[in-house]
């Protein structure tokens, strides 16, 4: 009767030590992924206000009479740099995929 138990409560544990350890790389992993999204999202921002500085940059041209904006170093840089933060976020996103696909 002893030796049940004992074997009932190691196999017990054996499922408490998997359970444990299978919460434990699942919450490394969404941690992980949240770091990636909000690294993702800071660089959006970072966009956005690109986006905002290209369009107060057209204006300032515009009213100096300029026709080239796409011509103007400044828009250049600025057009330069959002499309190595969209790779950036890009990279960031695809690897939360790897990460929310990994088999459990």
């Amino acid at each position: 009767m002893i030796d049940k138990i004992r074997i009932s409560v190691k196999e017990g544990m054996k499922r408490v030590k998997w359970i444990a350890m299978f919460l434990a790389e699942r919450t490394r992993a969404e941690t992980e992924i949240g770091k990636l999204m909000f690294e993702s999202s800071k660089l959006e921002s970072k966009v956005e206000k690109l986006y905002i500085d290209i369009g107060k940059r057209t204006v300032e041209l515009q009213e100096k009479g300029e026709k080239s904006v796409l011509n103007d170093f400044i828009v250049q840089q600025a057009i330069a740099e959002i499309k190595d933060l969209r790779d950036a976020i890009d990279d960031y996103k695809k690897q939360a995929r790897e990460l929310s696909n990994i088999q459990e």
